[in-house]
């Protein structure tokens, strides 16, 4: 449940553009024609490049670069397309944030998408709504830096020597950066599931009912963040394997999970560099 202190500075929240919302719409709607969405995005210049730049970058591009959304609509089909132009849409929505490396948060942002992404496929949770969760699962960073410059870099600090950014956000703001996020997608009017996704995701099992988005988001972020952490003889997958039945994940197939986010590492990183 949303804190008082959150619902106060509603207001202060981004608005999307007449433009990119109706385009966010278009995506969303499973009756929208290819030809539609690929008139819409080519209306918006700063959308188009930002698509095309995803559609040529190492993880959807291929052998040869595409010069135009047609064909990259044609090379990628609708279920990607749509998962560019709303990572696109939510990466221009907040262009700059003091005392943010954006590129440095995209690329942690995007990274955790396609670990998302990939889990997703192994434990039959829609891969696309799984990185757009991705794509909005710390947004909340983003506004609590822009609503709150100074309480942000207090956290930031805090949280670096060794803080519990849970606490540090709940005693200096009153709420915590997984709720603001969520309302920010429910106001940007993405699903229930994908906004309980963000809303849970630093203690999925809290949720009710299960979000299987929220797991995986833990999961994902889990693995980011503590992927070169000292593990003595513990091999990789071993700890992997024990990091996903702890959080009381639905079966997912394990077969050659660690070889495939190996292959990915990296990608989100660079990916972000291109688009910040």
């Amino acid at each position: 449940m949303q804190s008082a202190a959150l619902l106060k500075r509603v207001d202060e929240l981004p608005r999307l553009p007449k433009a990119i919302s109706e385009l966010l719409e278009a995506v969303n709607n499973e009756n929208s024609s290819v030809k539609s969405i690929s008139s819409k995005v080519a209306q918006d210049t700063l959308i188009s490049a930002r698509v095309l730049r995803l559609a040529n970058s190492a993880h959807f591009g291929r052998s040869r670069e595409v010069g135009s959304i047609d064909e990259a609509v044609i090379r990628l089909g609708m279920q990607t397309l749509r998962t560019l132009v709303i990572a696109s849409a939510v990466v221009g929505a907040i262009p700059k944030v003091e005392g943010v490396d954006l590129a440095d948060f995209w690329g942690t942002t995007f990274e955790i998408s396609l670990y998302a992404q990939e889990l997703a496929k192994r434990c039959n949770v829609p891969a696309d709504e799984a990185f757009t969760c991705g794509i909005l699962h710390n947004i909340g960073d983003l506004l609590i830096a822009t609503v709150e410059p100074s309480l942000a870099a207090q956290i930031r600090a805090a949280a670096e020597q060794g803080g519990d950014t849970q606490d540090l956000e709940m005693k200096l703001l009153g709420f915590d950066s997984p709720s603001v996020g969520a309302l920010l997608a429910k106001n940007w009017k993405f699903t229930p599931t994908l906004v309980a996704g963000i809303e849970y995701q630093r203690n999925p099992k809290t949720a009710e009912p299960q979000s299987k988005l929220a797991i995986l988001m833990y999961l994902s972020h889990h693995i980011y963040t503590h992927w070169d952490d000292e593990r003595g003889e513990e091999p990789f997958t071993a700890w992997l394997a024990g990091l996903i039945n702890n959080a009381g994940i639905i079966k997912m197939d394990m077969s050659g999970l660690t070889d495939k986010l190996v292959e990915l590492r990296g990608k989100g990183i660079e990916i972000g560099k291109q688009l910040a």
